[in-house]
């Protein structure tokens, strides 16, 4: 058995962190709220882009520290593989997803049309996962929960054996070849920026980059290129760089160089035990956080609205921040109920299939 490695966890609890605290002040911004650029945006690059690619790079890594030393083809493990990755992916998201047909019920007594948002047949790409991600593309979709991560992180899990093959075989060409495809996206119209950070080729460095990362986590330990991250770090983040690579390259690095900044410092803080425990109660309910967190800021502030138009209460940046830590903690009380809820489905569903399983072969 694999051993878990904790500072990970750190890793994704900050990803968790970042990724809330950049949709909640995009949400509050947009609505003329006052809020604090914390966690939000950089000059170079946004903290969306950071927590984006923590996850992305710490799903390929975990995946190829576990699957990467074979073909999980020619070994036949493929079947366990998409097995395992399905009840991760799509027992919560579905679970979410029951808002959908609940509002479409909603919009037929309303105006007698329950297909609000178009064709039918775009409820399929609820169904597979990928509503959010080709809303990136500027089609409109039945998406309510997850974003375009969802979507993202499928397309991964599908591409993992053919970029843990190649990167197995050839890690330095492998990565090569990605970085040269992922920089002549930047012959893309700047008009498509707004997608850059989701085109498949985007998404499919990240991952190998994972691969990097955790095939190499001792030497990340090394103290000259950890105070030479936290300076790469603190450069990305303070002081303006014009140029267009800041659309996804910046923030990547800066990604980066925070993965190892992080790594180093978590093996100190997780001797203590006030933050050892939360750090692994937190991390485990990190993909039900990236599902609910960004619907969640919403609900959440036009409660947090029509609360202070009652009492007739001003919002100022410091309330704003105490309805920041608010909201975090009532997103995770919906993660943990939405993961117990998941986990017990699969757990019934997968009980009674060795039941059958029993029963036939009996």
């Amino acid at each position: 058995m694999q051993k878990h490695i904790l500072e990970l966890d750190v890793l994704r609890v900050l990803a968790m962190l970042f990724v809330t605290t950049f949709h909640f002040g995009l949400q509050y911004v947009a609505e003329n709220l006052p809020c604090f650029n914390f966690f939000c945006k950089t000059a170079n690059y946004d903290f969306g882009n950071i927590a984006v690619t923590l996850f992305i790079a710490l799903s390929g890594g975990l995946l190829y520290k576990k699957y990467g030393a074979v073909d999980i083809y020619e070994d036949g493990s493929f079947k366990e593989f998409y097995i395992k990755r399905f009840k991760t992916i799509y027992p919560p998201f579905w679970i979410l997803s029951l808002y959908i047909p609940l509002t479409m019920t909603r919009h037929f007594m309303a105006d007698g049309n329950a297909f609000f948002m178009g064709h039918p047949l775009k409820l399929l790409l609820t169904i597979v996962g990928f509503d959010g991600y080709i809303r990136q593309y500027g089609v409109d979709t039945y998406v309510f929960c997850g974003d375009w991560f969802v979507g993202a992180i499928v397309l991964l899990y599908l591409l993992f054996p053919l970029l843990a093959k190649c990167y197995r075989h050839r890690p330095y060409m492998t990565l090569s070849v990605l970085a040269v495809l992922y920089s002549c996206q930047y012959l893309i119209p700047t008009e498509y920026d707004d997608v850059f950070g989701s085109l498949p080729l985007t998404l499919s460095l990240k991952f190998c980059i994972g691969f990097m990362l955790i095939e190499n986590l001792e030497r990340l330990k090394n103290l000259r290129l950890v105070l030479v991250s936290a300076l790469v770090f603190v450069v990305l983040t303070f002081f303006d760089i014009p140029s267009r690579v800041n659309t996804d390259f910046l923030g990547t690095v800066a990604a980066m160089a925070l993965f190892v900044v992080v790594f180093y410092l978590a093996s100190f803080l997780l001797h203590f035990e006030a933050i050892c425990l939360p750090v692994q109660k937190l991390a485990k309910l990190s993909y039900c956080f990236f599902l609910v967190q960004h619907v969640g800021i919403v609900w959440a502030q036009m409660a947090f609205i029509k609360i202070f138009e009652r009492m007739h209460w001003n919002f100022t940046e410091w309330n704003v921040m105490v309805l920041l830590g608010l909201t975090f903690v009532a997103i995770l009380l919906a993660s943990w109920v939405l993961k117990r809820i998941s986990d017990t489905i699969v757990k019934f569903f997968t009980f009674r299939t060795i039941l059958l399983s029993h029963h036939f072969l009996s």
